[in-house]
């Protein structure tokens, strides 16, 4: 079967990714690498130096996942908002660069603003679903996948989607298309939405699915429906939708002491159901980190709030991404010439083997670590 074909216009840069096609990660897209051969193993030995002198004129910004790096669960980990204080007083821009979401960006950010007790803005904050907004001009009626409740949908719609149908209104129009889900009386009979007659046009999972079983059903019988129509089943059973994923990762961290499986998890069984059920190989589009677009996007994010906010209009030399997974976090970072920090507070554990392209530059134990170590780097810059 041939990879899904999605146009430029449709994709605007976000990457296409099958087991079958994977296009190489863009390198050293950084200018200005003069730490390639800088590494310092641990904590940065000369702390007090930098916090007492005032930097020059910042050409280097921060980007920091969240989970296992600022947040574990629902709350915060030690020293988050000690680094993003010490990053405000020097007038360095820093974003937030996370696979999560299933929220608004507006109430993402409010929750974490009061959790770490630190003002961000909408304009530092991006979400692994962020990019799916460039695709509401290109498909009209799309199933969304993922989140608590219905969040999602109003979220799409926010992104500009006319006809935005969830799992739970399938199931309310028909319970024996999945009678083993888990939805509740108030879902179906206050969140739940009546379905109209157009046929879908592409497949979106926004979040991790709350039913594995009940959602890939669907997103399997509309893949393989004549042309999205619901009910229906094409005879050569090919895949006859496109389907994107807004993120990759197979584990992530939260409360629980073993990191947990992610939307990247889901994923690898819907295709291998699909595999099973068609024999044939699914498309699918997957963005978020480490994928190429999410990493341009940021870079352009964290110019233009160096340029707005801090009135340096000068291209960022540096970027230091901070995160704990090194599959997606290091990964991404390396792929796009960041200088990338790990962190013992998430996903990676001590011991755990670490494939070469995803080998940080440094391993600290805090993400206030990470920055006292990035500081020191840019002293001897």
């Amino acid at each position: 079967m041939a990879v899904w074909q999605i146009s430029r216009r449709q994709l605007s840069g976000i990457q296409l990714y099958s087991k079958f096609t994977e296009r190489g990660l863009a390198r050293n897209r950084c200018s200005g690498n003069t730490f390639e051969n800088y590494y310092r193993n641990g904590v940065p030995r000369s702390s007090s130096r930098y916090l007492s002198t005032q930097l020059p004129t910042n050409d280097f910004a921060f980007a920091f996942d969240i989970d296992g790096v600022l947040m574990r669960g629902s709350k915060p980990l030690e020293g988050g908002k000690k680094a993003l204080a010490l990053l405000n007083e020097k007038k360095i821009p820093w974003i937030l660069l996370t696979n999560g979401g299933g929220k608004s960006e507006q109430e993402r950010v409010k929750d974490l603003s009061s959790k770490l007790e630190i003002d961000i803005s909408t304009e530092q904050f991006i979400q692994s679903h962020t990019p799916f907004k460039r695709l509401a001009d290109s498909y009209s009626k799309v199933l969304v996948v993922g989140g608590d409740d219905d969040k999602c949908r109003h979220v799409a719609y926010d992104y500009g989607f006319q006809q935005v149908v969830m799992s739970m209104d399938i199931i309310k129009s028909d319970p024996t298309i999945w009678p083993f889900h888990r939805f509740t009386s108030r879902q179906l009979n206050e969140l739940a939405q009546p379905l109209t007659p157009e046929n879908f046009d592409a497949v979106l999972v926004f979040n991790d699915s709350r039913d594995w079983g009940c959602d890939a059903q669907v997103i399997i019988d509309l893949l393989v429906s004549e042309h999205g129509k619901l009910g229906t089943r094409n005879s050569t059973l090919e895949q006859s939708l496109p389907i994107f994923w807004s993120n990759n990762d197979l584990l992530w961290a939260n409360d629980y002491h073993l990191s947990r499986f992610g939307q990247g998890a889901f994923r690898a069984s819907v295709e291998k159901v699909f595999k099973d059920f068609t024999g044939n190989d699914m498309s699918s589009t997957v963005i978020g980190k480490p994928f190429l677009f999410t990493y341009e996007y940021a870079h352009e994010v964290l110019n233009k709030f160096n340029s707005d906010i801090y009135g340096n209009a000068n291209s960022l030399k540096r970027v230091y991404m901070i995160g704990d997974n090194p599959a997606s976090d290091i990964h991404g970072g390396n792929s796009f010439g960041w200088y990338s920090i790990l962190l013992r507070s998430g996903v990676y554990k001590d011991g755990d083997t670490i494939p070469s392209y995803a080998k940080p530059r440094v391993i600290v134990d805090t993400v206030y670590d990470a920055v006292l170590h990035a500081l020191d780097v840019e002293s001897s810059v």
